[in-house]
């Protein structure tokens, strides 16, 4: 009876597990045991920076439930002396097998952010003896690293705060998809988003919590759909066979740094699973714990989500999840709510760290008068403006424009709505997912209601390459971290359809729908302009702008620094959408 230890360090290459290179080294690992001839440990040395690293620790003492009865501590020393707490987890026999009294596999899982050697010691709560070891993290198959608000300017989402990314994100709702064949699902549907340049996902199958009749039938048929994550009540009930399904898409996704929104996150009950309410507020800790456990030491959790359309500060439920969650994960992955109707928002609350939003109550308080405008484009505007708190970046969840799985079809939403809203929220500061597959339940990867990156027989085909084309121009055109939303500088312009970004001296960038004209103000100098057009892509070259110092001259000298003159533009034509790219002249 008592514990060993076996170090496991995992990269993920296109399906095929890898053990940090050809040459394999040991990990130096000491266990505080009298015999230690009963020690095995076996691993590779290294780990790529905000990669996971993870060890897997054997105790067979006969727990009643070991979900419960004992806990499996470590601590984590960086090279530079930070120490970092975090749990290990139970996981049956390590295989998806074992339940609360079968398996004697505890794991643990942990993200260095530091490279050098780390050491960490692991001890047990009921005095079973623990262990101690170290490994090396590298720059080799380093990640990207964790989602967080870029903190030169917020509005933005970064890899740790200072990188910059700008969320091409795709929202995936194959519940049920984790048991079909793996390698049917990443060739067909990851693979190609991550061709077209998709980074981040929206996704309802982690945690597994409902709906697992929703996968792609023109797969292969999944190999079963008892997936929920625990019986409601008993979070020690865990699916461990479920956990271990969800985790190969995590892991696969994280090696490409794919991130990973949880839509249905934490609350089965509004999608007929698990109800959080079932839990005791003692489980509930319990349950949080655990997922942490398992879960953040990826870097792509990107990030947690209580459940969709809430109203924020409720302590039983969202509010209260991010708390736990921001007690529990040591690596402070982004935490937010879905607010359906985010012109009276939660988000200053310091628990949440970004916002998750829809575009409802834009136009009125009244739900009826309301609808009416979800799938306008300005909602998703206005939506994103309002939902800011400083420091805490916004990012649609469920624009009613973008989906076409479940609201187009209530909307009467079209492309060309789509593509607008897309820039409104972009144009707003904002980040967005959309989808441009089709139906709720029968769900297809090919075919005219598939995923809309195999081919023109789905005619959302075109809507995947108007998001193209916005991502080629805020990527390519224009240094899109630097700007700021900037309606201000426009006059003289239909403020529905006609919305500026701008690094204000240095470079602008104007959307209008159906060409609609405006004018910009621009302080003294000389500028170069391009028209683009937002359906195909296409670039004009515009005329060159100057406004003189003596045309703002008039101002007060204090107010000369910041004065402007509105120069009148007009759009190319009047039958599609345009985007202006002014910027400062060499």
């Amino acid at each position: 009876m008592g514990s060993h230890l076996v170090v496991r360090v995992m990269s993920l290459v296109r399906g095929a597990v890898v053990w940090g290179g050809v040459a394999v080294a040991l990990v130096g690992v000491h266990v505080s045991r009298a015999r230690a001839a009963d020690v095995a440990v076996t691993a590779p040395d290294a780990v790529g920076r905000y990669r996971v690293f993870e060890a897997v620790v054997h105790n067979d003492k006969p727990y009643a439930n070991k979900f419960s009865d004992v806990q499996l501590r470590a601590a984590y020393t960086a090279p530079s002396g930070r120490t970092i707490e975090f749990p290990g987890f139970f996981d049956g026999d390590g295989q998806g097998g074992g339940d609360a009294s079968r398996g004697d596999v505890w794991k643990l899982r942990f993200m260095p952010d530091e490279l050098g050697r780390w050491k960490f010691a692991y001890t047990w709560s009921d005095g079973t003896p623990g262990g101690d070891g170290t490994f090396a993290c590298t720059e080799a198959d380093a990640g990207k690293g964790v989602l967080r608000a870029y903190e030169k300017n917020p509005r933005w989402f970064s890899y740790n705060g200072d990188e910059p990314v700008l969320l091409k994100s795709y929202y995936e709702t194959g519940h049920g998809s984790i048991a079909q064949p793996f390698d049917w699902i990443t060739e067909n549907v990851y693979q190609p988003l991550i061709d077209r340049g998709y980074n981040h996902l929206q996704v309802n199958w982690l945690l597994s919590l409902c709906c697992f009749g929703q996968y792609y039938e023109d797969g292969p048929a999944p190999s079963t759909t008892d997936l929920a994550l625990y019986e409601e009540g008993d979070p020690t009930s865990m699916n461990l066979h479920a956990w271990r399904l969800m985790e190969r898409h995590v892991a696969w996704l994280n090696d490409r740094n794919v991130g990973l929104h949880l839509f249905l996150g934490f609350e089965g009950r509004k999608n007929d699973g698990p109800a959080w309410d079932a839990m005791s507020e003692q489980q509930k800790d319990a349950f949080v714990e655990y997922v942490v456990a398992r879960l953040a030491p990826h870097a792509n959790i990107a990030g947690w989500n209580f459940v969709w359309e809430d109203p924020g500060p409720r302590e039983s439920h969202e509010l209260g999840l991010a708390r736990r969650l921001a007690k529990y994960d040591a690596f402070n992955h982004l935490r937010t709510y879905q607010d359906e109707n985010p012109r009276d928002n939660e988000y200053q609350r310091e628990a949440y760290t970004f916002a998750a939003i829809e575009n409802h109550q834009i136009a009125a308080p009244e739900k009826p008068i309301d609808r009416n405008y979800h799938k306008t484009a300005w909602t998703h505007h206005i939506a994103c403006l309002v939902a800011y708190v400083p420091g805490k970046p916004v990012f649609m969840s469920e624009g009613n424009a973008l989906w076409r799985r479940y609201w187009s079809e209530r909307t009467g939403a079209t492309q060309d709505d789509l593509r607008q809203a897309a820039w409104g929220c972009v144009t707003a500061g904002g980040s967005f997912c959309w989808n441009g597959h089709a139906k709720e339940y029968g769900m297809t990867a090919f075919g005219p209601e598939g995923i809309p990156f195999h081919g023109d027989d789905n005619p959302y085909t075109a809507a995947a390459g108007y998001i193209d084309v916005l991502f080629d121009v805020m990527g390519r055109e224009v240094e899109f971290a630097r700007l700021e939303p900037s309606d201000h500088l426009l006059t003289g312009h239909d403020p529905f359809r006609v919305w500026c970004l701008a690094e204000v001296g240095k470079q602008y960038l104007v959307f209008a729908a159906h060409g609609e004209p405006f004018a910009l103000h621009l302080p003294a100098g000389a500028y170069a302009t391009k028209w683009i057009d937002a359906k195909t892509g296409e670039r004009r070259p515009g005329e060159s702008l100057a406004v003189a110092a003596d045309e703002v001259a008039e101002k007060a000298p204090d107010e000369r620094r910041n004065a402007t003159r509105g120069v009148t533009l007009q759009p190319p034509s009047r039958d599609t959408d345009w985007v202006l790219v002014v910027k400062e002249a060499p």
